[in-house]
This record gives C-alpha cells, sequence and structure tokens, in this order.
C-alpha cells in the first residue's frame, strides 16, 4: 500500500475503529467517518436495491497494544464486527496466557516478537477455536496522543496507584477520584498491575471498564458536542496503527461502523486460572469454556448475507433514531391517501407478511409506494419510520396496530414512512 496517497491512507487507518484495545479507536473515528466517506465520494443512501450477492457476514480482528520496545504484546484482543446485528464483542486475552511452544518463553505476548502478527495469530488460533481475518496494530505512544486528541477521557480511578519502573520507563502516580485522565494518565492507569491481587488479570479487568467508558463518552461528544481535534487526530492514526485491512474492505465496513451503539458492545476475557509453571506466573486457559464463549458471542447465526440488505435497513431506521408511545402521539388530521408508505419485508417470511401489511394499508387509504423483500437478514421487531418534521410514523403505527413509532433525524427517503417488517409479523 503507497502512503503517498493521503485520502487512501488516512482510510486504512480508519480500522483504527476496530482497535478498542485499550481504549477503543472505534469510536475515535467515528465523527470522522461521515466526512471522509463524502469526501472520497461515497454517500450514505437509504438503498431500496438489494445486490443478491452473500458474503461473510462478520470479521474477526486481532488487536494488540505493544510494548515500548515493540517486541511484545502487552494487550491483546479480538474483536469482531458482527454485521447482521450491529454488534461489536471483544475477548481480552491477558498477555501471562500460557501457550505450548518450542521457546523457552511461553507467554502469550512473545508470540509477536518471534514472528509478528502472523505468529501472534497462529498461537491464539491454537487454544482459541476461532478464525481471524485481521490485525491492527498500535503502539503505547500512539495510545497516550489518541486519548489527547479526543480531549481525554473522564474516569473514577479506584485508589491511588503508585509505581516506578525505570527499565520499563513506567512511572504511575495517580490519585483516587473522578478526574480527566489525559494520554499520559490513561497509559498510567491502563497499564498499572501491581495494585491488583491477580495481577495481570486485574489489569485486564481494569481495561476493559475504561474501554466502555472511553466508547461512550466520545460517542456522546460526538453526538452533543465536538471537541474532537480532528487534524490532530489524524496526524496521529497515519503513525501508529499497523493493519492488513485493505482499502476496499474499509469502504465496505465503514457503513457498518456508523451504526454500532453502546448497548451492541460486548466485553469479556478468556476463562482461566493463573497457575506457576516452573517458578513463572501463567494464565492457563480453560479451553472448555472458551468454546462455549466463542459458541455464544463470536458464532453468528447467519453467517453469510446481502450486505446491501443490512445496509438498507440500517439506513432506514437510522444509528440516532427515538421512539415514542403511539397513544401519546398528537392525533393527525391528514388524509391517509396523501401519505406515501414504503415496505421493506425483514419478516423472515419469504414476502408473505409484506403481503398483508401491504393490502391492509392500502386498504386503509395509504398509497404503498414501494417495497422490497429481504432474503439473508432479518429486523428483531417492526419499526414504522419517518422524519422528525411531521408524526406521519405515528400516525401509520396507530393504523397497524403498533405500541411504538419511530423518528429517524436523517430520514432520506422519498417516501413519507418506511415500514420495516420485523420476525414476529
Amino acid at each position: 500500500m503507497k502512503k503517498s496517497n493521503p485520502a487512501l491512507m488516512l482510510y486504512l487507518k480508519a480500522t483504527a475503529w476496530f482497535t478498542a484495545l485499550l481504549m477503543s479507536l472505534a469510536v475515535v473515528f467515528v465523527p470522522l467517518m461521515p466526512t471522509i466517506l463524502e469526501l472520497m465520494g461515497f454517500q450514505t443512501f437509504f438503498g431500496i436495491t438489494f445486490t443478491g450477492e452473500t458474503e461473510k457476514s462478520y470479521v474477526n480482528v486481532l488487536l494488540m497494544g505493544l510494548d515500548k520496545e515493540e517486541t511484545r504484546s502487552d494487550v491483546m484482543m479480538i474483536a469482531q464486527l458482527n454485521l447482521i446485528n450491529n454488534a461489536i464483542n471483544i475477548l481480552q486475552i491477558p498477555r501471562d496466557t500460557y501457550i505450548n511452544n518450542k521457546r523457552s518463553d511461553k507467554k502469550i505476548n512473545s508470540a509477536y516478537g518471534a514472528g509478528g502478527p502472523e505468529k501472534s495469530i497462529e498461537e491464539i488460533q491454537t487454544i482459541l477455536d476461532i478464525e481471524i481475518d485481521k490485525y491492527a496494530i498500535v503502539t503505547t505512544s500512539g495510545f497516550r496522543d489518541v486519548i489527547d486528541a479526543v480531549g481525554g477521557v473522564y474516569y473514577d480511578v479506584p485508589q491511588d496507584m503508585d509505581y516506578d519502573d525505570d527499565l520499563q520507563d513506567l512511572h504511575i502516580h495517580l490519585k483516587a477520584g473522578y478526574q480527566l485522565l489525559d494520554g499520559d494518565k490513561a497509559e498510567q492507569y491502563v497499564r498499572c498491575r501491581c495494585i491488583y491481587v491477580t495481577g495481570d488479570i486485574g489489569r485486564v479487568e481494569a481495561q476493559s471498564g475504561f474501554i466502555k467508558e472511553a466508547i461512550r463518552q466520545i460517542i456522546e461528544r460526538n453526538q452533543y458536542e465536538s471537541d474532537v481535534n480532528t487534524e490532530e487526530l489524524i496526524s496521529k492514526l497515519g503513525d501508529m496503527v499497523d493493519t492488513n485491512f485493505e482499502f476496499a474492505e474499509i469502504i465496505k465496513y465503514a457503513p457498518f461502523l456508523l451504526n454500532i451503539n453502546m448497548d451492541n458492545v460486548n466485553i469479556m476475557m478468556i476463562e482461566g486460572v493463573p497457575e506457576y509453571r516452573n517458578n513463572i506466573s501463567y494464565f492457563i486457559a480453560d479451553n472448555k469454556k472458551n468454546q462455549q464463549i466463542i459458541r455464544d458471542y463470536f458464532t453468528p447465526d447467519i453467517s453469510e448475507a446481502d450486505l446491501s440488505e443490512i445496509k438498507a435497513r440500517d439506513d432506514a431506521l437510522g444509528k440516532n433514531y427515538t421512539s415514542g408511545k403511539t397513544v401519546d402521539a398528537p392525533v393527525s388530521h391528514i388524509n391517509p391517501s396523501e401519505v406515501n408508505v414504503y415496505i421493506l419485508d425483514y419478516s423472515g417470511s419469504g414476502g408473505k407478511a409484506l403481503s398483508e401489511i401491504s393490502d391492509k394499508l392500502k386498504s386503509i387509504g395509504y398509497t404503498v409506494a414501494g417495497s422490497a423483500v429481504a432474503k439473508t437478514a432479518t429486523a428483531d421487531k417492526t419499526y414504522c419510520v419517518g422524519n422528525p418534521e411531521s408524526q406521519l410514523s405515528s400516525m401509520v403505527a396507530e393504523s397497524l396496530g403498533l405500541e411504538d413509532y419511530y423518528i429517524n433525524p436523517d430520514f432520506n427517503n422519498d417516501a413519507d414512512v418506511v415500514i420495516i417488517l420485523g420476525k414476529e409479523e
């Protein structure tokens, strides 16, 4: 990949969105993504034509944070972007996890120094039954820069932290209490392990809490007040992330990343127990329990899907949608014949639900402007969606006996209301 193309490099570094390691660079890039897409000629839109082409509906990424010497991966996580349900599942791997290899160092974090990200992937896959598609790597200095670029993260430090290690150039001096952590202080917090009885396990748990809070705050800032230093962030990302994502892959995944919300972010750690072997502290992974985690969180019900179906569903509802109770909505005096409705059938009924709803709407007097049937993707429930300027979605929802109606502030469709038929229909 040529680094001389700024737009290309910016998009490649957008894979940092996945990099939930330490504080999740994912949300760092959310404020930038719409602008980048527009600059590169890609418009987000509500598509009504499905391609009919199916492909893998998820991607598994190994995220690694390197130590100062960049020879060990002190932080390791597997992050899965599930395109079907717009979820990110993150599985943390303690750096002391035991790996049966031919090296004298049996800890998983030594794999990077032995053969780079490819070796790390190979060895992780011997303890976890999961296929890893891509990798993204960030240094600790890069982590500090990104935290500073987003304006820091407010966090409640649970207790005083004081520790110095000149060899590691690690100096931790934090006071307990709720405070704004800049890049330097955030690094101190996520690297500290000396205060935890369980050592590295305690640190991993602390990192998990910090990640979720960082994601929440940055998403909130993006929605209500943009204090992210975009210019600085872009310049830092170009130097801090090493990834094997291709340009076309970033183009494909970018729209789905915009629809992630905190309710769909799950962070967990692999199961196991600490144990001393030859007077060395290890974390011994529990294969049986970890197989269950992979089945529960990292094995999607639908392994392949038409991604255009998913995008149409998500664009219709919108990332920042709000809902209201139909009974509480103002009474509309508009004649149904003046309301155009578009129907997206995600019920999995093969078009049966679409036919029934269409006939019902027409009998009331509504105009059904168009429809489409999804063959691979589904919706969990039925959504009746409109724009903020009218209460037409509440009017249609009432006609259909739906308890809730939905408002999409970014509604962009020729129809007045879009109905997304869910599986219960």
